[in-house]
């Protein structure tokens, strides 16, 4: 039994200003073919999980192409269709599958297409035909299409934020896709799509009201008939028709249930709306609270530059904000390959640079900084940990590291990298607990790394294309009205 696997993976900000090229997918070392793509098999990804299920119910993955890149700007037209031409052809080469498995985002964006994933399930369907079995494994931050569940039999979300269950819910998608094959089951799938979408900051499906959505859902497995609940907090920073809260369920063989279930679950979340949509402190609130806090280190979340949500990396409105009141001793990365270089041959010197802001107008200007260049290291590291979305491989580049004369640390890279794991800290010689304040250039994907050695994480309502305050963009796609924009007039029964 052969299934094939692919996957066009992006997360796209279509408010930022960098627009997303094939080079981007090329660059980022994750543009990958045929046995390439096996090295993700022992990581905890939705490859990953795919990869056990294969191995769990004895079907061979035939690995096609995977093409996944940081969070930018709307994908071209020319880069869609390099990208799924590719692996349209490699389904026709390698073919005929017994079933198909996407490892997709569910929020990518290109100039011809707002519903990118919906179109590549579309041309995937339109090739395989009616018959095969087709599954999708997606982002919990998807914005899902009801093109998206027409055109496939499984539809599968993660149930986590930050995204801790990549794996799980591959292998879930997968199995669900092996029944498929085997009718065992014959699945059934229904969307909800309210008029609503969720400010940032409260994502975390640890806290409320998150918490309590997706244990609601899950009382929906008490019916026997039910495979599948996915609550999908969609992305709000892609200015698209679709974009927002979705709910799916898939049940065996009972249509009438799915849209019930999904109703049910898609009214629940409607009722706990308001509770989503506080706000986070400014950056002086945070600097202070963060000061007052005898435990160390206290990490703020720099939710204007969060880099897992496409935003520039070299954001410097809290290096600024800090040295105007007074506070020190904080450790963060900045994008800036121009400082790198020019630090690259100055270890163990003095320098005066400025570093940061350079990318655009949105996240501040560069910051004249004075210290010694302590250290420079290759950029490319490992974490064998838990992390958002399963990430096991990075490459911060060419990467230095300054020590200011006014205290803090500074992380120079050339790449743009996440801060979704410590691991930098430690290859570069640093110790992140001995730190009073650490920056994290994320809301909710740092935290899996952080949060075991943070006294506090204090998420700030910091300036950027990636800016938690939905307010601050100029949304011209989006249905209307919606929850929270026109609170008063978004209706849902």
């Amino acid at each position: 039994m052969r299934f094939g696997l692919a996957g066009i993976n992006h997360e796209t900000n279509t408010f930022h200003s960098i627009p997303t090229k094939y080079e981007n997918f090329e660059k980022s070392g994750m543009l990958l073919r045929g046995k390439e793509i096996e090295k993700l098999y022992d990581s905890p990804s939705t490859i990953g999980g795919f990869y056990k299920a294969s191995q769990d119910f004895d079907f061979e993955l035939i690995p096609l192409m995977f093409a996944t890149t940081g969070p930018l700007g709307t994908i071209t037209s020319e880069t869609f269709e390099k990208l799924i031409s590719e692996i349209l052809e490699m389904i026709e080469e390698k073919g005929p599958f017994d079933a198909v498995l996407l490892n997709l985002h569910g929020a990518a964006v290109s100039e011809e297409f707002h519903d990118m994933d919906g179109e590549i399930t579309r041309r995937v369907r339109d090739l395989i035909g009616p018959e095969v079995p087709f599954g999708i494994n997606l982002d919990m931050h998807a914005n899902v299409s009801e093109q998206m569940i027409l055109n496939t039999d499984i539809t599968n979300v993660y149930q986590t934020t930050p995204h801790l269950d990549a794996d799980e819910t591959g292998y879930k998608c997968a199995e669900l896709v092996y029944k498929t094959v085997q009718k065992e089951i014959f699945p059934t799938q229904s969307i909800e799509t309210p008029p609503m979408t969720i400010n940032i900051v409260n994502h975390n499906t640890n806290q409320e009201p998150m918490k309590s959505i997706l244990a609601e859902s899950r009382k929906l497995y008490s019916d026997d008939e039910v495979l599948s609940v996915s609550v999908a907090e969609g992305y709000p920073y892609s200015d698209i028709k679709k974009m927002g809260m979705s709910f799916v369920v898939i049940t065996n063989n009972n249509m009438n249930k799915a849209k019930e279930y999904s109703k049910k679950i898609a009214k629940y979340a409607w009722s706990k709306r308001f509770e989503m949509d506080s706000q986070a402190p400014s950056i002086e609130e945070g600097l202070r609270e963060a000061v007052s806090i005898r435990e160390k280190p206290v990490v703020l979340m720099d939710s204007g530059d969060n880099i897992g949500a496409g935003s520039s990396a070299d954001s410097t409105h809290i290096l600024h904000k800090a040295r105007e009141i007074g506070v020190s001793g904080i450790l963060q990365t900045l994008y800036d390959p121009e400082a790198v270089e020019k630090c690259m041959n100055r270890i163990g010197s003095m320098i005066t640079i400025k570093v940061g802001g350079k990318s655009d107008s949105l996240h501040g200007d560069p910051i004249e900084i004075s210290g010694t260049v302590k250290k420079y290291f290759e950029g490319e590291f490992e974490d064998h940990g838990r992390t958002h979305g399963g990430t096991k491989y990075f490459d911060a580049g060419d990467t230095v590291v300054i020590e200011t004369e006014d205290e803090n640390t500074l992380i120079l890279t050339s790449k743009r990298v996440g801060n979704t794991s410590i691991e930098l800290y430690y290859s570069l010689g640093l110790n992140p607990i001995n730190y009073p304040i650490i920056v994290a250039k994320g809301v909710q994907s740092p935290r899996p790394a952080f949060e075991p050695i943070a006294s506090k994480i204090i998420a700030l309502d910091s300036p950027g294309v990636t800016a938690s305050g939905l307010h601050n963009f100029n949304f011209e796609n989006r249905i209307k009205p919606m929850f929270p924009f026109e609170k008063e007039d978004a209706l849902y029964d």
